[in-house]
């Protein structure tokens, strides 16, 4: 069992390190002051800065015309973005097309890929819905097959880069009396088939595109459909979660680092009673137990990389990693915060950015009350939620 990055991975950590030090991370305060989200223009032009690092097409296979890294080397990525600015890392799902490489059919990814790929086009993951979480029976949004075209009336919420995409992978029922069966997917292309979207203001993640989409009769061709209901299409959404949950806790896991390396240089430099608050032993404690649990969500999140790198399901530990890195991330910025004082409130130290992003990203890829019914679903053989 080796704990250890190899040479190359080590090199990876340090060199991408150093370009989002100085390329990234001079942009955030202005950026977060100035764009809650992104305009367009500019998700596209950071995430351009990124695409030479494999961001986006790293996790794309290279017959779909990605770079296929690996998906440690992919959480090495996320980890160092997400340390210097969360919102960027949750907004790469509008680049590159991977949930297209992913789940669409061949002459629909020969389609779309290409300018996916060169950020001619961005793309939204539409699931979650107004009255809808994460049981997704109770899926509302309907689609009925009218001649050539599917109809598709409902709306969803909460889509990263829904108010400025242009295709959609979409979650619809044909048929809401077969549950989860009757679910079937669709790839919605605003051009030829137009939706609303409006964008959500929200308290973390300021500058991460996300909107309520709303279909009102919208006219999809059939040749779009990419999982109709009956086959499987549930199945095809479940089997990529343990690689987007475990990447959703290393974004928390980023965080939670970039939290740590606040706390310790306050607490090294700032003076009371006559003396560096770091050698008072609550301080101690503070930092010790931010290390110590972010230590522990990164090799959750890493062992679920290391299990989808070997091939083998990772569904269970990636729930696990995602609830950990949440929580973990959450108590690593309210302890930067304690160990700021007063000035933990202030954006000039950027703590109070990282506690409102922590707690922002409980709600992408389910909650950590959901995860840990997933974990014991898996444990016992039963769920809670049948």
């Amino acid at each position: 069992m080796d704990f250890e990055f190899t040479a190359e991975q080590a090199m990876l950590q340090k060199n991408v390190r150093a370009f989002l030090e100085k390329e990234i991370a001079p942009l955030v305060a202005e950026y977060e002051e100035k764009y809650a989200p992104y305009p367009r223009e500019i998700l596209v032009d950071l995430i351009k800065k990124l695409l030479p690092w494999d961001y986006c097409v790293g996790i794309i296979p290279k017959t779909d015309g990605g770079t296929e890294i690996g998906y440690i080397n992919n959480g090495i990525l996320q980890e160092e973005l997400s340390r210097v600015w969360a919102s960027l890392s949750v907004s790469l799902g509008a680049g590159g097309g991977f949930l297209v490489s992913k789940l669409a059919t061949e002459d629909q990814k020969k389609k779309y890929l290409p300018d996916l790929q060169s950020l001619d086009l961005l793309a939204s993951f539409a699931l979650t819905e107004p009255n809808v979480g994460s049981d997704l029976r109770g899926v509302e949004t309907t689609a009925v097959l009218d001649g050539d075209h599917y109809v598709i009336n409902g709306q969803k919420a909460w889509v990263t880069g829904g108010d400025i995409a242009d295709i959609c992978i979409l979650f619809a029922s044909e048929d809401r009396s077969k549950g989860l069966d009757g679910l079937a997917i669709f790839l919605v292309d605003r051009r030829e088939s137009p939706f609303e979207a409006t964008t959500i203001p929200k308290i973390g993640l300021r500058c991460a595109p996300s909107a309520v989409m709303t279909f009102t009769d919208c006219r999809v061709p059939k040749e779009n459909l990419v999982a109709g209901a009956g086959t499987g299409a549930y199945n095809k959404l479940t089997g990529e979660l343990g690689f987007t949950r475990a990447t959703t806790g290393m974004f928390s896991v980023g965080i939670a680092g970039a939290a740590l390396e606040a706390a310790i240089k306050y607490a090294q430099h700032r003076v009371q009673f006559g003396k560096k608050i770091g050698k008072f032993q609550l301080i101690q404690e503070l930092i010790s137990d931010t290390y110590i649990e972010t230590e522990a969500a990164r090799l959750l999140c890493y062992k679920a990389f290391s299990l989808l790198e070997q091939g083998k399901d990772a569904a269970t530990i990636a729930s696990g990693a995602k609830y950990f890195a949440n929580v973990a991330a959450l108590r690593a910025s309210s302890n930067a915060m304690e160990v700021h004082g007063a000035w933990g409130l202030a954006e000039e130290y950027h703590v109070e950015r990282y506690f409102r992003d922590a707690r922002a990203m409980f709600q992408p890829e389910g909650n950590p009350e959901i995860q840990k019914l997933m974990v014991s679903a898996r444990l016992l053989g039963m769920s809670a939620l049948v």
